[in-house]
């Protein structure tokens, strides 16, 4: 038995043609923003490559093994890449949806009928049990192919395509983010370096100056007061190297954990050399717009725009009917019997499915609406976006250069401070004055290098803030 039904397709694939490459919903445009043709102040331009790995334009080939160890073993960006996985696989997904679907089925039966059927008779002891065990077993396949007609599944693969570039850009920004920590890190470790051994080097002065003071105290040259005041700045001045080695000691640790390694495994090569980044004369005074527009935090902004104005006409295909094209070959007949084969049952069914919500109560037309509202909600997260990029970048280069106006004076104050010590240290010596001013020259000088050291580990924090507020790292 072959049993065949054909359902009317004239209508289908005339609808399939007319519609053909209709999509609904508004197509994205580039939002609006204010912003200039350059930013910052008038001056020389820059190239965006200077941007690309700038720890590399440092000079320091110890922060550059590191920025690179920690792009490829920080546990965040680990995380991220994962993420970036999943939302591949969610547009695959989706893209799957423009594709006819294919299920198979099969099942077997064993077992008798129950009754009296004409021409068979009740058994013997009138149970009315008639026939003989057997089996039945059936398989088929049904096939569902639903037709994109007016665009709801390529506006929901637009959606995904965006949403996919836009974690592409989520995870370079955190690539940016994680380069500069550790770059901040890696100064602050080089800073703390510098103060110890500028502390160490005035340890020793202080040492000595207390040794003369001792031996002239001793020759009654000097009253016990100066003696007293050398000793309690030798010990002032060693009490602090503790807290000193203890913020060195964190500051390897928090490097540790960002490169995402166990601690002290990078203790050794970071003691063994103590050397310090090599920073611009200057920042540049004059970009142009284009490297703003390559922040991530900027792309991806737009990319939810994207994203928000195709859902828009995903929404608005619920408006319209839907059209499948489903089908379905069978076949069943029973296991036992000698004209098993002569029974066959065979199946074959094609033909148009149309679903249509014709009353919705205007819950589609309301959530069209939604879908509007959110689309306008990302264009004014763009737009606020684009705003913040410029303010940081803005902000970023005006508190480098403020922070650069000190350099000059601390280093002069450094200088003016050492001669104060050799001067005082000589009229001590030759027994003009008494041990006070060498205390006072002293304590200023160590302050002043002390200064000066966290001055350069600010200034080069802000070179790195400045690099972080364009977008700079890998492309």
């Amino acid at each position: 038995m072959f049993d065949v039904h054909f359902f009317p397709l004239p209508f289908t694939l005339f609808t399939l043609l007319f519609f053909s490459g209709c999509t609904l919903g508004p197509d994205y445009k580039k939002p609006d923003s204010a912003e200039p043709k350059y930013f910052l102040a008038p001056g020389s331009t820059n190239r965006i490559e200077q941007l690309v790995q700038w720890w590399q334009k440092l000079n320091d080939p110890v922060l550059s093994d590191l920025v690179s160890a920690g792009l490829t073993n920080n546990l965040t960006i680990q995380t991220g890449l994962q993420r970036v996985r999943q939302s591949r696989a969610q547009m695959a997904q989706a893209k799957a949806g423009l594709w006819p679907s294919l299920t198979g089925a099969a099942n077997y039966n064993y077992g008798r009928k129950f009754g009296s059927p004409a021409g068979v008779g009740y058994s013997a002891t009138g149970s009315g049990i008639v026939g003989e065990w057997g089996g039945t077993f059936a398989a088929g396949f049904d096939a569902t192919w639903e037709l994109d007609i007016f665009g709801g599944t390529r506006r929901e693969i637009e959606a995904r395509e965006a949403e996919l570039a836009g974690m592409h850009y989520t995870q370079r920004d955190v690539n940016i983010s994680v380069a500069a920590e550790i770059a901040m890190a890696y100064l602050n470790v080089r800073m703390f370096q510098s103060i110890i051994e500028v502390t160490q080097s005035n340890l020793v002065t202080q040492t000595q100056s207390a040794e003369i003071t001792r031996k002239r105290h001793q020759a009654k040259a000097v009253s016990g007061l100066d003696l007293a005041n050398a000793e309690a700045l030798v010990l002032s001045t060693t009490a602090q190297i503790p807290s000193l080695q203890s913020g060195l000691a964190n500051g390897i640790l928090q490097l540790e954990l960002l490169l995402g390694e166990v601690p002290n495994a990078r203790k050794a090569q970071l003691v063994s050399s103590a050397t310090f980044p090599e920073l611009p004369a200057a920042l540049p005074s004059m970009l142009p717009n284009e490297l703003l527009r390559r922040r991530p935090d900027v792309r991806k902004a737009e990319e939810a725009v994207k994203a928000a104005t195709a859902r828009i006409g995903v929404a608005e295909t619920e408006l319209y009917p839907r059209f499948a094209l489903i089908g379905s070959l069978g076949a069943s007949f029973p296991t036992t019997g000698l004209d098993r084969w002569s029974i066959l049952t065979e199946s074959v069914r094609v033909g148009p499915r149309i679903s249509w919500n014709i009353f919705s109560a205007g819950r589609i037309r309301a959530q069209i609406e939604e879908r509007k509202a959110l689309a306008e909600q990302a264009v004014l997260a763009y737009q606020q976006t684009v705003l913040k990029a410029y303010n940081e970048a803005e902000s970023a280069w005006q508190s480098y250069n403020q922070e650069a106006v000190r350099g000059d004076t601390l280093q002069k104050a450094v200088e003016a401070n050492q001669r104060a010590v050799r001067i005082a240290g000589g009229l001590f010596k030759a027994g003009s004055t008494d041990y006070t001013e060498v205390l006072i020259a002293q304590r200023s000088l160590l302050l002043a290098q002390d200064t000066q050291m966290r001055h350069r580990a600010l200034l080069a924090q802000k070179v790195v803030t400045f690099y972080k507020a364009l977008g700079g790292g890998e492309e």
